[in-house]
């Protein structure tokens, strides 16, 4: 009991105050939707199983999870190998276990368990210099990241990239800034290979192709690649500053609005609840990373604030991402909203990243 007294509450109101305006939302936007009208009841069990598995991370010594860091990644590159040959394909990858009337993402929960092998790593090695060391560390980052992008998933692949690069550069290891530069520099060549020789980028499949060439150009094909975007632009635009109320969103209701419940439900908020539901959303979230940061900076040794840190850096690119998405500032990949969008393995592993944090929070009390 006294761990439970000793937790962040800023920190656990915000995230429930998210979760609870995502199924509200998921109602809003599928209610009426005969395919889609029970979605939210599942989101709300699915809330259910990652607010127990929040609650268990954080009566759990996060250093002990830290320890068994391997294990976990292991059993998470195991995983994703199975579901390469025999995962369910849907939306074009083969990323899901289908479990009866559950789909599981292995590629979600990798996230925790990349998130306890690199706090691990970086609080075992020599912190000043060594460039084997960074290469180890990417090596780490790399394997799962390849396995992601082969089934294709590049958006949660994407997501991997700070778990490599946030704590190199933390460490002053300037090859963390080289690092960074080249993969800025390689994903310029691939996006003008794409625009401009797209058959040079055999890696990509046509729809990925497609969704770049949008992404560059937005206004070419708005009924085809760039359909998706070009219809959140215009639900966001609708929105204004107050929203057309919940359940009234012209865009979402009319079927216009793709992935509505999932990869666009900012766009559904933005459209439903206006500017000002959106800066309340948006503020929400800062009030999470900002406790996440703190915790980080008051934790009581440097497992804790590497830990805490990476966990706000993995949420907040995705969030982010998700964000960027919606405008036409990122291509299209399939990233969902944490806490927010549709979605079982997303919702588990955000509130079990959050839940390291809580442990993190709750263990320099319990610990001194």
């Amino acid at each position: 009991m006294r761990r439970l007294y000793l937790m962040d509450r800023t920190a656990l109101i915000a995230a429930l105050a998210l979760t609870l305006i995502g199924v509200t939302l998921i109602y809003s936007a599928t209610a009426t939707d005969g395919s889609g009208s029970g979605r939210w009841i599942k989101q709300m069990i699915w809330c259910s199983a990652g607010w127990i598995v929040y609650f268990v991370f954080t009566q759990i010594d996060y250093k002990s999870l830290v320890d068994r860091g391997h294990i976990f990644y292991f059993l998470g590159l195991i995983l994703l190998v199975l579901v390469l040959q025999w995962g369910h394909m849907a939306n074009g990858a083969r990323s899901w276990f289908r479990i009866g009337f559950v789909s599981i993402q292995p590629s979600e929960f990798m996230k925790i368990a990349m998130v306890l092998i690199v706090t691990r790593f970086f609080t075992r090695v020599d912190r000043t210099h060594s460039f084997f060391e960074f290469l180890v560390s990417g090596f780490i980052v790399l394997i799962p990241v390849v396995l992601i992008a082969l089934q294709p998933d590049l958006g949660t692949a994407i997501v991997f990239a700070p778990l490599v690069l946030i704590p190199n550069f933390l460490f002053g290891r300037k090859e963390a800034i080289w690092m960074a530069a080249i993969g800025i520099l390689v994903l310029m060549v691939v996006i003008l290979g794409v625009v401009y020789k797209p058959n040079w980028v055999g890696f990509l499949k046509d729809y990925q192709k497609d969704r770049i060439v949008s992404f560059v150009f937005p206004e070419k094909d708005t009924s085809n690649a760039g359909y998706q975007v070009h219809q959140s632009k215009i639900s966001i635009g609708q929105g204004g500053l107050l929203g057309l109320g919940l359940g009234k969103g012209k865009q979402t209701k009319s079927g216009f609005l793709p992935e509505k419940d999932s990869d666009f439900i900012l766009a559904v908020a933005a459209e439903e609840t206006g500017f000002i539901g959106m800066i309340a959303i948006l503020s929400l979230f800062l009030v999470v990373f900002q406790r996440g940061i703190q915790t980080a900076f008051e934790a009581s040794d440097a497992t804790g604030s590497i830990l805490a840190t990476l966990v706000v850096c993995t949420l907040a690119t995705q969030m982010l991402f998700n964000a960027a998405m919606l405008v036409g500032l990122m291509p299209t990949t399939g990233i969902p909203c944490p806490l927010v969008s549709y979605g079982g393995s997303s919702m588990v592993t955000s509130l079990g990243l959050l839940g390291l944090i809580q442990s993190v929070h709750t263990h320099r009390f319990v610990n001194h």
